[in-house]
């Protein structure tokens, strides 16, 4: 991204070819406050952010009103709160923090990739704070879940897996509590979703976060329910079913050979990237699958200590069956 002026050592602003004749560096972005460098590119001198860095993007108007919100309610709980401290020499700010609890608090509303979010999740492990991360609008499930959001769920015993979310009128944060992928869709299950009013403090959101909170029971499915789920997709043509179907041709099989065993019939952990129905089918056919990934960078190390066998210990009990 050009920058055609930026902010000199002494705190001047000065366009590209000035700065060629006048230097004064470092110099930084006037808009985000991040590193950028002189460059030149035939006969015009600009300024371009250091590499690895992104620009800063403009916050659209749901993301400051929520970040706004938050900062009030925090400031209303006596915990005075700061906006857009810069950590890690500069490469890291972050939207709500509350310094005396070492609390970085992240409103995330925009799309964002499981290797950025990886990448400033350890970044705040690096700088010794501690991520909360909230999601915006834009993640709110409408029919379904998005399956970008299975990579901000949290793991507590008392929650399972969990996710906050905060939306207008910004006046209550919700908690999606024991969430499951349903074992014959990508569709998700929440066990419950309670709401904290923030006119209440941060103390109270404590003590609320950690208190029980109860789930809805959920039906084992059948064999037979999903093998007409089979029949369904075959119906529609449904791609997935398309590649089943090619999978067990080439090794002489047909839908009906399929045993018992495959079939998952209780829901399963949502951060796990692929099928265990199909990772179950191909284990059957004697092919050597890729195991389910664990795909939740921000689960504690004694949470993906739990979880990252999962799929081993749940084929082992499947073939038991």
């Amino acid at each position: 991204m050009v920058v055609k002026v930026a902010l000199n050592q002494r705190g001047q602003l000065q366009v590209g070819a000035e700065a060629n004749r006048y230097p004064c560096p470092p110099y930084t972005c006037c808009d985000c406050g991040q590193a950028v460098v002189l460059r030149r590119r035939r006969e015009k001198w600009y300024f371009s952010h250091v590499q690895g860095r992104r620009p800063h993007v403009p916050e659209s108007e749901a993301h400051q009103a929520g970040k706004a919100a938050l900062t009030q309610w925090l400031a209303a709980s006596g915990l005075a709160p700061e906006n857009e401290r810069v950590i890690l020499t500069g490469a890291q700010r972050i939207d709500v923090c509350v310094p005396s609890l070492i609390l970085a608090g992240e409103y995330q509303c925009s799309p964002l990739a499981l290797t950025a979010l990886r990448q400033r999740h350890q970044g705040y492990q690096m700088a010794n704070w501690r991520d909360w991360w909230i999601l915006g609008e834009n993640y709110v499930p409408q029919q379904r879940w998005q399956a970008q959001t299975a990579q901000f769920c949290q793991y507590s015993p008392a929650l399972g897996f969990y996710l906050y979310l905060f939306r207008a009128p910004y006046r209550q944060l919700e908690l999606w509590h024991h969430l499951t992928r349903a074992p014959h869709k990508s569709q998700w299950i929440a066990g419950g979703c309670d709401r904290f009013a923030l006119t209440e403090d941060w103390a109270h959101f404590q003590r609320w976060h950690n208190a029980p909170h109860p789930s809805r029971p959920y039906s084992p499915l059948t064999v037979a329910a999903w093998r007409e789920h089979l029949v369904w997709q075959g119906r529609r043509r449904d791609p997935r079913y398309q590649q089943l179907l090619q999978l067990l041709y080439t090794h002489g099989r047909q839908v009906n050979d399929v045993p018992a065993w495959c079939f998952p019939l209780t829901p399963l952990p949502p951060v796990f990237s692929g099928s265990f129905f199909i990772w179950a089918v191909q284990h059957w056919l004697g092919i050597t699958p890729v195991v389910p990934r664990l795909n939740a960078p921000l689960l504690s190390i004694a949470a993906q200590k739990k979880w990252i066998d999962f799929p081993i210990h749940w084929l082992h009990q499947q073939q038991g069956l």
